[in-house]
């Protein structure tokens, strides 16, 4: 097993939620559907549910859609006992034009706080000689509560529509430095997204709406005297790509590949996927977002990057394969090989051949929202389904108590060599 710093274990999303009486936190009443299950029944056209006992320390909120030869899954962890885990992960199956049979996944894997002090809009790194502009993983812990939004199908112009959404309230996490040092506790009012998945014309549009929301407090500690004034903010999303052929990540019409590349920034507006020179997968960013700072609302300008893995904080690699497992052995157990396909889960940023930033300049902590669009090609044919199941049975329990042995050996070496008070991490400043 992989060696895992006191920090790293407090970044884990904390899937021991205080199961040892470590924490103490009042969990407010959460908005989830009633569906409760072991599996998924992928003989279904869209469903979704939990899988999980609610008396279990993690439960999965899944959404289902197979329709027009493409299948959607979108998991997210919760907890109705606990404050939940901000985890989320969403990806396609489906056979491209050329009859490639492809699963294509991703997932937020980190925040960054950056001074923009170049101004060309994205946090270079210094990777490659330039000034490193990144100050702080912002590392969110988890939610005090949840509510989603149940799946649903409307016809809008004769065509099929399946919406949802989930949103996690009142976030606990913390600004770290680039030596993993917690340099200040932060309380973030909501973080959400909703989502409309349809196919049109062998094309698959998945369009997600991010909605952030306002830093509330921002709690100093160990003599840093962190603000966000002035600064910006950056999404890390992972790629994940398994594919019956080759395939080769495009950015700006060149090749390139995250784990090879020498640039910590390559600013672009999309990002591509080509199979056989043939375009099978698309991310398209949008360049605006709305800024909401106090009553007003800022049209402001994103901005797009693609980036080495050497560009990611040293620490913040451990902590999000660490966090990420979870995932990777969820999904690995659930998205079983169908034909020639060999399905094969990799979470770590050293596996993602297509790292990207999506990046708002303009920031400073208050609100934003935006809309990036992932678009799949399709072949005109319906392709098998995957298989869905549920993870086996004890796996969510074990990492429950595996959570709980990580948080406490996290909290007592952080209490010996970083001074942090012995009061609660959850407890209101």
């Amino acid at each position: 097993m992989k060696k895992i710093s006191a920090s790293v274990a407090l970044l884990v999303l904390l899937f021991a939620f205080g199961s040892a009486g470590l924490v103490s936190r009042y969990i407010q009443t959460v908005s989830v559907d009633a569906q409760s299950t072991d599996s998924i029944d992928t003989s279904t056209e869209f469903s979704n549910g939990t899988i999980g006992s609610p008396s279990n320390s993690v439960v999965v909120w899944y959404v289902w859609v197979n329709t027009s030869g493409v299948q959607m899954i979108y998991l997210a962890c919760l907890s109705y006992i606990y404050p939940s885990p901000t985890i989320t992960f969403f990806g396609e199956h489906y056979t491209t034009q050329d009859g490639t049979e492809m699963f294509v996944g991703n997932t937020l894997t980190a925040m960054e706080v950056y001074n923009d002090t170049n101004g060309n809009g994205l946090p270079d790194a210094g990777t490659d000689g330039g000034q490193n502009e990144l100050l702080y993983n912002y590392c969110i812990n988890s939610s005090l509560s949840f509510q989603t939004t149940p799946l649903q199908k409307t016809e809008i112009g004769g065509v099929y529509h399946y919406k949802w959404g989930l949103r996690y309230d009142t976030v606990d996490g913390f600004l770290l430095t680039g030596n993993e040092s917690t340099a200040a506790r932060v309380i973030l009012d909501h973080i959400g997204s909703s989502f409309d998945f349809y196919v049109q014309d062998n094309v698959s549009y998945l369009k997600t709406s991010l909605d952030m929301g306002k830093i509330l407090t921002v709690t100093p500690v160990f003599g840093f005297e962190p603000t966000l004034d002035g600064l910006s903010l950056s999404l890390l999303y992972g790629t994940t790509i398994d594919a019956s052929s080759s395939y080769t990540p495009v950015v700006n019409g060149e090749p390139f590949n995250s784990t090879t590349s020498q640039n910590s920034t390559v600013p672009i507006q999309s990002g591509e996927i080509k199979v056989n020179q043939t375009r099978a997968y698309e991310a398209v960013f949008g360049q605006n977002y709305t800024l909401f700072n106090d009553s007003q609302q800022i049209v402001c300008s994103s901005k797009s990057a693609a980036v080495s893995d050497g560009s990611v904080f040293g620490g913040l690699q451990k902590s999000v394969e660490f966090a990420l497992s979870f995932l990777e052995q969820l999904l690995t157990n659930a998205v079983q090989p169908t034909n020639n396909l060999p399905i094969n889960i990799n979470l770590d940023y050293n596996a993602s051949s297509l790292l990207y930033r999506v990046c708002y300049p303009e920031w400073g902590g208050n609100a934003i929202q935006h809309d990036p669009t992932y678009i799949a090609y399709l072949a005109p044919t319906i392709v098998p389904e995957i298989n869905i199941s549920s993870p086996p049975v004890g796996f969510i329990v074990v990492v429950a108590v595996f959570g709980s042995i990580m948080l406490l050996a996290a909290l007592l070496d952080i209490r010996k060599t970083r001074k942090i008070p012995t009061r609660s991490l959850f407890t209101n400043a």
